[in-house]
């Protein structure tokens, strides 16, 4: 059979458009690389948005706003210990504090925390208090200000007594502890913003200089607060802010 040259033009329109045989063309999508969350300071912090990714998207929660002004004799906004837990200190287990000079900052370096609410965050502290008294036998929580995800500063062990957070150098140090584990996550602006008040509180009111406010690992052998954290700390002070 033979085909005019208007025939043979027309059929071979046909086949680019039906992409050829079987009709059915291949999509590519666009791959790109993702890249960790980044820890700008004091900006916005990404989080996650998939609890698991070959499964499903979990939509990041909204945090909870800080409880109000209970207590004027911590930081702004400090929230009570009585908040979390009604177990108070076993005071044949901890040391008068008897001053105070130094500052150091520590994450909790467990498993990563994204959640905000009361409930959770009163739980967690209660697991630690327990680890802390039950299993390593020490007097009571070892931080003294414990910042959740959610930007609370809530009271853990009385500033009466030396923490327990910095082994052999405990004695008139301040130990501030920050929810999660910034090995593995950033921690969040809320975070970030109420660690900076709490350590300019704590250095205006007990005369601690900049040069007197360490990281844990700045004191022992040990990676807290995790590789996320500490440059923000080392910025702070670099900048001047905490002068």
């Amino acid at each position: 059979m033979k085909f005019t040259r208007r025939e043979l033009l027309i059929a071979g329109l046909g086949m680019l458009v039906t992409g050829g045989a079987g009709g059915a063309g291949c999509t590519q999508t666009p791959t790109t690389l993702t890249r960790r969350p980044g820890t700008p300071w004091p900006g916005s912090i990404s989080r996650p948005t998939q609890a698991n990714a070959a499964t499903r998207t979990v939509s990041a929660p909204r945090p909870a706003p800080p409880k109000p002004v209970t207590s004027t004799a911590g930081p702004t906004g400090l929230v009570p210990r009585s908040w979390w837990t009604r177990s108070g200190p076993i005071r044949s287990k901890v040391n008068p504090m008897k001053g105070i000079n130094r500052i150091t900052i520590h994450h909790e370096g467990h498993t990563p925390v994204w959640f905000t609410d009361e409930r959770s965050t009163k739980a967690r502290l209660e697991q630690i208090r327990n680890i802390h008294t039950r299993d390593r036998r020490w007097g009571d929580i070892g931080y003294h200000y414990i910042i959740d995800r959610a930007g609370r500063v809530i009271e853990g062990r009385s500033l009466a007594y030396q923490g327990a957070h910095v082994s052999n150098q405990n004695p008139h140090n301040v130990g501030v502890m920050l929810l999660g584990n910034f090995e593995k996550q950033s921690p969040s602006q809320a975070q970030l913003t109420s660690l900076q008040s709490t350590l300019r509180h704590l250095m205006a009111k007990y005369r601690v200089p900049v040069r007197q406010v360490y990281t844990h690992r700045e004191l022992g052998p040990t990676v807290c607060p995790g590789r996320n954290l500490q440059p923000r700390i080392a910025s702070l002070r670099s900048s001047g802010i905490l002068a």
